[in-house]
């Protein structure tokens, strides 16, 4: 009886090959031959699952997509509230920067390549504007200052989170140390924490 072959799995094996590669060397690095060495499969078989380079990076850059949402989704599962969430989310991007290297690097070599596709743009965009209507909405729902524009805020509570996680990877700070850069910006934006609903608690570790 012929091996049942889960090609969905294998194809994004050779993905998560191509994100290796990408983190590491760049998109430079990214050859047919290279992929198929790193993932220890045969050239023709990266070949029959992907029609060429271009269509390779798209797969990885939807793995990628997906491997960043997995994080922020385990990052939220036993949180309390929507303050609580909100942080959970800021510091899951931040934490990239110490548990999610490969990722993260890999969306950087990802981003000049979003310029000239197409497809690889919209999907950035449209996972940039996922996390930001999801942020924007917690932060609505966690009783903000009366003069905090949530969409505004938003934004700005991103890019924060981004920034933070380039410095630990690069390790000008500690996660604790970006942890708590996060929560004196929510301070600053949320009223005194009550409860268990606090964007101040629980601590992280790092």
């Amino acid at each position: 009886m012929p091996k049942q072959v889960d090609h969905a799995a294998r194809r994004e094996e050779i993905a998560q090959a191509a994100l290796r590669l990408c983190a590491r060397d760049g998109l430079a690095g990214v050859t047919i031959g290279q992929v198929a060495q790193e993932a220890g499969v045969s050239k023709g078989l990266v070949q029959h699952y992907f029609a060429g380079k271009a269509d390779l990076l798209r797969a990885s850059a939807h793995v990628l997509r997906g491997e960043i949402e997995r994080q922020v989704r385990e990052a939220v599962r036993d949180a309390r509230g929507p303050a609580d969430t909100l942080r959970r989310v800021l510091l899951a991007v931040v934490g990239l920067g110490a548990t999610a290297v490969v990722p993260l690097l890999a969306g950087h070599a990802f981003l000049s390549r979003a310029v000239a596709d197409p497809e690889i743009r919209d999907l950035y965009r449209a996972g940039g504007d996922a996390v930001h209507r999801e942020i924007a909405a917690l932060l609505a729902a966690s009783g903000p200052a009366p003069d905090v524009d949530p969409g505004a805020e938003a934004h700005a509570l991103l890019g924060l989170a981004r920034g933070l996680a380039d410095g630990v990877l690069l390790g000008e700070l500690g996660v604790d140390d970006a942890a708590a850069i996060v929560d004196h910006h929510l301070r600053r934006i949320l009223p005194a924490p009550t409860g268990s609903d606090s964007p101040s608690s629980p601590q992280v570790s790092g």
